[in-house]
């Protein structure tokens, strides 16, 4: 784990125990700069040490170790929610069990074979897109947010064309940086 990284953990529990970040929106309207506040909130709830254990085991221990230590640190819920909108959730063990068995369901009747193993994690807020990782990609950039509106057997390949992969450090990383507004 790199030093980017941690510190944006790091920034991201001193907002959660806030439960709040502030953005500044700015925009120019006849010539004067506006700045709009928003006050961005936090849903979450941390995991007990056997949660954690409980999810490493479901997942295989596939999953990268910066995931896990984000559980352990920040836990599981909605980040960075705003008046209309919430940008993502990601699941504790109850709802990571039941969206993964949601998902292969989806892989099982559909019409073409999807080769390629999967873990989700969560779901993007914005369009109700899965967040997760490709498994069968040996690569740790194996992390990415699958849109709905792609067929499932396409996921790989759309995201190799628009060059989407990252780590889910790296996401992290952006995440904060962005103050949520960077998580696709």
């Amino acid at each position: 784990m790199n030093t980017r990284f941690i510190e944006s953990i790091k920034t991201l529990k001193k907002w959660i125990s806030k439960n709040e970040v502030i953005v500044k929106n700015k925009r120019w309207i006849n010539g004067k700069e506006i700045v709009e506040i928003e006050n961005i909130k936090f849903i979450t709830q941390t995991l007990s040490s056997e949660e954690i254990e409980v999810i490493k085991a479901f997942t295989n221990h596939l999953l990268p170790n910066t995931y896990y230590h984000f559980l352990t640190e920040i836990g599981s819920g909605q980040c960075f929610v705003g008046e209309y909108f919430s940008s993502f959730e990601l699941y504790n063990f109850a709802e990571l069990k039941e969206n993964n068995q949601l998902f292969q369901q989806e892989i099982k009747d559909y019409e073409k074979p999807v080769n390629e193993q999967f873990m989700i994690i969560g779901i993007h807020c914005s369009m109700g897109d899965w967040m997760g990782f490709c498994t069968s990609k040996t690569d740790e950039k194996n992390f990415d947010v699958y849109c709905h509106e792609y067929p499932i057997d396409e996921y790989i390949e759309i995201s190799n064309e628009l060059n989407s992969w990252r780590s889910f450090e790296e996401w992290i990383i952006r995440v904060v940086e962005t103050k949520g507004k960077e998580t696709l």
